[in-house]
């Protein structure tokens, strides 16, 4: 066997180290943790409307682009879901519903792990890669990456439009006739596609532009104007796909509503979502910071254009969700391997320094497994399932004359999935009821919102007054009592465990 097939045998070796550790942590009981959450019910009612044919705007709101919709009611129209189930109005069946679009979460992370390996190890090599892919495939705040968000879907995109671009080779020869190449011209316009549907999934991820844009002008050599020049059409023709569509539809108005209301609405600062990540997952956070602010030190433009672009335009935007930091997830995988390696490089015996790097992440892969078993083995879900159930069981005894009301989360099934005729109204909304009976669910996002000295606090308090207890769902068995103020089970604070649940109806 000659030299090189061995280096090959060793690559193939140490990728499928990372790849085994993040299929365990992205997919291993996943429909029971993380607990279901609202905006998972938002983007399966957009999935579904776009899969049946019903059109982009099914809750008439430009809150978000198209891309993951799109995407992801392409992946389950494939695979014919939801026929592929079976499903039927019980909680294994629903359970089922939502195993499917959460496996496809769960496989999009392990392919961001095998991204960030390849992206490390052309940028820094093969140390740093197995180091930062186990980091990221071991980090207990990845959990975030199970929930169907649209942050899931996005990564792999961006990630690869990195990787897309760290490929472009500079070529004297071409250079000479101002030329690009055929090879490195594909390059440069995958990654601008790439980037444009990382864009044309959700707006933010905008700021990553001057990291791929830096990465195409550095590996172009003296072609870099005629290659960046190129790599832009589609990062900004690609998600002008958005307004475009507002426009013909004759709502453009409406979209800069929306858009702008994204940008006013109350501060949740950033500090807070960084003291949440810290809170939740301390290790991978101080190691990460260190590891951006030794890039600082050390001038690393890649890693330092890889976060602080995003953490500034956070800062801006004042309103940011614990799960608007998973696009730093990479990155402080990346920068911490390689604040490992580095240091490590510094000991002067050559025995120690060599095996210093796998120690230290030997013992953060362990303390991050330990971490993530103690979640991923929570059963956070089986009201939400048997709730879905009752649902679907009481609207297929009624006529099409009752509005649903509460969590958007159980809106999309009986409709999407069931066939159901009804009317529906978020707990966000104030809207007149057009029906002249509605059922409640009452759970604890509503029971805060009629708490509320508020217009939608009064407006619901005054429904919840109308109706009556129709059925109490709670867990077949006693739920296990967390102490959520201790690591890790502070990730609880994030994904609560629902133990009850009521159902009120007015007739």
């Amino acid at each position: 066997m000659t030299k090189s097939s061995n280096l090959g045998n060793k690559k193939i070796l140490l990728i499928f180290i990372p790849l085994v550790l993040s299929s365990f942590t992205s997919l291993w009981n996943i429909t029971g943790f993380p607990s279901l959450h609202v905006d998972e019910g938002h983007y399966m009612r957009k999935a579904m409307s776009t899969l049946e044919g019903e059109g982009l705007q099914p809750q008439d709101r430009y809150f978000a682009p198209y891309f993951g919709q799109i995407l992801l009611a392409g992946i389950l129209g494939m695979i014919g879901y939801p026929d592929i189930v079976n499903p039927a109005p019980d909680a294994d069946s629903v359970e089922s519903l939502y195993l499917i679009p959460r496996l496809i979460m769960g496989l999009f992370a392990v392919l961001d792990t095998l991204l960030i390996y390849k992206i490390t190890e052309k940028r820094y090599g093969l140390k740093v890669a197995l180091l930062a892919s186990i980091i990221f495939a071991v980090i207990p705040y990845g959990w975030l990456l199970r929930r169907i968000f649209l942050e899931s879907i996005q990564l792999p995109l961006l990630l690869t439009s990195i990787l897309l671009a760290l490929y472009i080779k500079s070529n004297p020869d071409q250079e000479q006739n101002n030329k690009l190449g055929i090879r490195n011209i594909s390059l440069i316009l995958l990654s601008g596609v790439f980037l444009g549907l990382a864009i044309f999934t959700k707006i933010p991820i905008f700021v990553m532009m001057p990291l791929v844009g830096y990465i195409v002008m550095t590996n172009s050599g003296n072609n870099k104007l005629k290659s960046i020049g190129l790599w832009l059409l589609p990062v900004i023709l690609i998600p002008m796909a958005w307004p475009a569509h507002a426009y013909s539809m004759g709502d453009f108005d409406t979209w800069m509503e929306d858009v702008i209301h994204q940008t006013q609405r109350e501060s949740k600062p950033l500090i807070n979502s960084l003291a949440t990540f810290l809170q939740n997952d301390p290790l991978t956070f101080s190691l990460g910071m260190a590891g951006i602010l030794y890039a600082a030190i050390r001038r690393d433009f890649f890693i330092l254009l890889f976060s602080i672009p995003f953490l500034l335009f956070l800062y801006w935007i004042d309103f940011v969700s614990s799960f608007h930091v998973v696009p730093l997830l990479p990155v402080f995988s990346i920068a911490g391997a390689k604040l490992i390696v580095d240091l490590s490089n510094l000991i002067p015996i050559s025995k120690i320094r060599n095996t210093m790097p796998y120690a230290v992440v030997s013992v953060i892969a362990i303390v991050g497994l330990i971490s993530v078993f103690s979640l991923i083995t929570i059963d956070s879900n089986s009201v939400i399932f048997k709730t879905h159930a009752v649902l679907i069981q009481h609207l297929q005894q009624r006529n099409d004359n009752v509005t649903m009301i509460g969590n958007p989360l159980y809106i999309w099934m009986p409709r999407h999935v069931f066939d159901l005729s009804y009317q529906d109204r978020s707990y966000y909304s104030t809207r007149p009821l057009d029906t002249p009976y509605f059922i409640v669910i009452d759970d604890s996002g509503y029971k805060k919102i009629i708490k509320e000295e508020s217009k939608r606090g009064t407006f619901h308090k005054n429904l919840f007054n109308q109706t009556h207890l129709v059925e109490s769902v709670k867990p077949d068995n006693p739920l296990p009592k967390y102490k959520n103020n201790i690591y890790p089970y502070t990730n609880l604070k994030q994904s609560p465990i629902l133990k009850q649940l009521d159902i009120r109806a007015n007739y």
